[in-house]
């Protein structure tokens, strides 16, 4: 008998991601070796799924993470429990990578797209990351300077900006980043980047876009989101 498969919703870009049994299948891409080496990694980290294996169509397997997902991020609406528990989070996975073959120089993994989407809620705390098509050596801050736009900052935030520099003040406090320097400054740079990542795939993103807004925003403010550190 075939196994039902269920589509799961969350993330942005991969599609074909459905639920199989207790099982997630996933297409497989061109970055999918350097992924499999990193979840391989981080097997007994508990803040990732484990890789189990390429089912008969191709599709790689992965353990299903139990918990909520999210289908939005722009409301950035958290609380300060919820946002110590990412910045825990994304602590443990650069910490599993640092100082190894994986890093490849650099001071670690990072997911690259740390976004609600990308992660489960237990009991409403973030409890582990998934979708690492992305993940690759780089810079801790790197992955926290998008985080904050994508949990915190941004034009649709529900609350008003000092209310959320503190919430950023919490991740960077939680995490322990000691280096804060341009803060406002790295994060803009990561948003254009993601700018520019999605235009080279053939995702037209012109100047009206709602990531070109968020990006004018994010400039308008850097000098202020530099006092988060």
């Amino acid at each position: 008998m075939t196994s039902v498969e269920i589509p799961l919703t969350g993330g942005r870009i991969t599609e074909g991601v459905v639920r199989v049994g207790d099982t997630v299948r996933r297409p497989l891409g061109p970055h999918s070796p350097f992924v499999h080496r990193l979840l391989r990694h981080l097997d007994d980290v508990d803040a990732a799924p484990k890789l189990l294996g390429i089912d008969d169509r191709g599709r790689e397997i992965l353990s299903f993470q139990p918990g909520e997902t999210r289908s939005d991020f722009r409301p950035r609406d958290w609380s300060r429990d919820q946002i110590a528990a990412a910045a825990r989070l994304v602590r443990r996975l650069h910490d599993a990578t640092a100082g190894t073959p994986l890093a490849q120089g650099e001071e670690t993994v990072c997911h690259n797209d740390f976004s609600p989407l990308n992660v489960t809620f237990v009991d409403g705390l973030p409890s582990a990351a998934f979708d690492f098509d992305q993940a690759a050596p780089g810079p801790r801050a790197r992955d926290l300077a998008y985080a904050a736009w994508l949990w915190l900052l941004g034009a649709e935030i529900v609350h008003d900006l000092d209310h959320q520099l503190g919430l950023v003040r919490v991740l960077l406090d939680e995490y322990g980043l000691e280096d804060r320097r341009d803060f406002g400054q790295r994060v803009v740079a990561r948003v254009e980047a993601e700018r520019d990542f999605h235009a080279r795939a053939g995702r037209v993103l012109g100047p009206g876009s709602w990531l070109a807004r968020e990006i004018v925003w994010l400039r308008e403010r850097a000098h202020t989101l530099d006092r988060a550190g």
